[in-house]
């Protein structure tokens, strides 16, 4: 299966290859001949149970590629409790998250979980780079890099890196990249690949861009209180009839657990001849929706020390009463996304 063609369906079988290593990882611990540890998810049962226990998400192109434009603008890294859609998730982009300018993979997917005020995040690989490259190469590949890789290789996916973010707290994004750059006593982090100092800095920037995607992502999937104001609809795919069995075949608990399959919502253009529009008590007529960009927003919390909390608030659609099918204004990169196809 190539993940660059994956579908909504396919993800049970996706999860399923990550499992079955993760069952791996914790018999080779078991056994003490060096369980395969993860920054965030260092303990291998805790990567064990996230992955058997995530609600499984799949988000198309167009999707993706606007969670990789909202994650380019965000000013702070904040992810909050309220905007996960489940504590455990795993999720698969069917497009980039990020440029990857210098990693040898292809981002394609994430797993999260949350632990008390922290979420513990691990991004995984398109495992088809690593495993060309690797048959490319032959005997010449440097042995510990080949050993390494191999045992990254988890079906069709590969084990990126992990990172842990604290929950309901304003971060910049500089000091996120300190999860993963640095060690415990704050010097850089080990280059495994002996790639050099520049190389390093230059994934380190891939790696934080898939972050603001995930965030990205996140903010644009939940769901609104007033449903008009919503960016993307969803629909549950289940695997079919020849996917079921083998992932009976290959132990799956629930070889028939939904997918969540997010998509852009579609606008419809009216027609040109159309002059319906919508008015509100000032008497101003409408006749198209908005896009409003994420942004942070204070908030009474009695429940906080400080009185007070901060919120996302956005992104989503301002839809006036009667213009639920009208055009969407906003940044020209958005609309295109937004129109294409209606």
């Amino acid at each position: 299966m190539a993940t660059t063609h994956l579908r909504a369906c396919d993800v049970p079988e996706v999860r399923q290859g990550l499992l079955q290593w993760a069952d791996d990882n914790v018999v080779r611990g078991q056994r003490g001949s060096g369980a395969i540890q993860v920054n965030g998810f260092t303990d291998p049962f805790l990567m064990q149970s996230a992955v058997r226990g995530a609600e499984q998400f799949f988000v198309n192109d167009r999707m993706t590629w606007l969670a990789r434009t909202t994650g380019e603008e965000l000013p702070v890294c904040a992810f909050d409790a309220d905007d996960l859609p489940d504590p455990i998730g795993f999720l698969l982009w069917s497009d980039d998250p990020s440029a990857h300018t210098q990693t040898l993979g292809r981002p394609r997917a994430v797993l999260w979980c949350r632990a008390g005020m922290a979420l513990r995040v691990l991004v995984l690989d398109d495992a088809g780079p690593y495993r060309r490259t690797l048959e490319e190469l032959g005997g010449r590949a440097d042995p510990t890099w080949a050993r390494q890789v191999r045992g990254s290789l988890a079906g069709d996916l590969a084990i990126g890196f992990g990172a842990t973010i604290p929950l309901n707290t304003e971060t910049e994004w500089d000091e996120v990249k300190h999860t993963w750059a640095v060690d415990k006593h704050g010097r850089p982090a080990k280059d495994r690949y002996g790639v050099g100092a520049d190389r390093v800095n230059d994934i380190n920037e891939d790696q934080l861009r898939i972050i603001r995607t995930l965030l990205g992502t996140l903010l644009l999937i939940r769901q609104p209180a007033d449903a008009r104001r919503a960016l993307w609809q969803a629909d549950q795919v289940r695997p079919d009839a020849a996917a079921r069995k083998r992932l009976r075949r290959a132990g799956a608990e629930h070889p028939d657990a939904p997918v969540r399959y997010i998509t852009l919502r579609q606008s419809i253009r009216p027609a040109s001849d159309d002059d319906r529009g919508a008015r509100d008590t000032a008497g101003r007529i409408y006749r198209h929706q908005w896009f409003v960009r994420p942004h942070r927003r204070t908030y009474p919390d009695h429940d906080d020390p400080t009185g007070y909390s901060r919120k996302w608030v956005g992104p989503y659609l301002v839809t006036p009463e009667g213009c639920e099918d009208a055009p969407i204004l906003g940044r020209e990169r958005v609309v295109s996304v937004l129109r294409r196809g209606g």
